[in-house]
């Protein structure tokens, strides 16, 4: 936050924060907060949507804020030239999934509020698209190519927005490995 970078994906500068809009606690792992007599948990999770991805657990209210983590309108923004990785979006949807229940409430950075069988929904999905994604790589197929094949149409119902987008940074990162 204090210095300014290039979102490559979206063609972008952000500027660094002002001084007042830092943060005054911070935290390497996680920490918990007593608020209004409930204990509200941010954990740190592998990078994912950025390299700075956190999860915010009301516990009392079994309320869980994924943040972008989880992209509830569509596919998600892995933004490679902040840190993130779609392998980390994956690891982010199974920890909140392992700290839910069927009556937890999950907030979304977009889209509806959701709940833990919309997230295995979102979850399955990424890995479903990343898996054939590494597929056709192997298969020598470019960016363009995976791109034309419309590998994400099963999904467009549900989720429909950043198709390209999300196949082409997938794409990116795991011709990589």
């Amino acid at each position: 936050m204090t210095a300014g970078q290039f979102i490559d994906a979206l063609n972008s500068r952000v500027e660094p924060s002002p001084p007042g809009a830092l943060p005054v606690v911070t935290f390497k792992d996680a920490v918990t907060f007593h608020i209004n007599g409930d204990s509200v948990t941010t954990v740190h999770v592998a990078p994912a949507h950025t390299d700075g991805d956190v999860i915010i657990h009301f516990t009392k209210a079994n309320v869980i804020h994924m943040g972008d983590t989880f992209h509830n309108a569509g596919l998600p923004f892995v933004d490679l030239s902040s840190g993130g990785s779609i392998h980390g979006i994956i690891a982010a949807a199974d920890k909140v999934l392992a700290m839910s229940n069927a009556q937890t409430r999950i907030i979304p950075g977009h889209g509806p509020l959701a709940d833990r069988a919309r997230l295995k929904m979102y979850r399955d999905m990424v890995v479903a698209l990343r898996d054939r994604v590494r597929t056709l790589i192997s298969t020598g197929k470019t960016a363009d190519q995976v791109v034309e094949l419309n590998i994400g149409a099963p999904y467009a119902k549900d989720f429909p927005g950043g198709h390209e987008r999300f196949v082409r940074l997938a794409h990116q990162e795991l011709s990589k490995r």
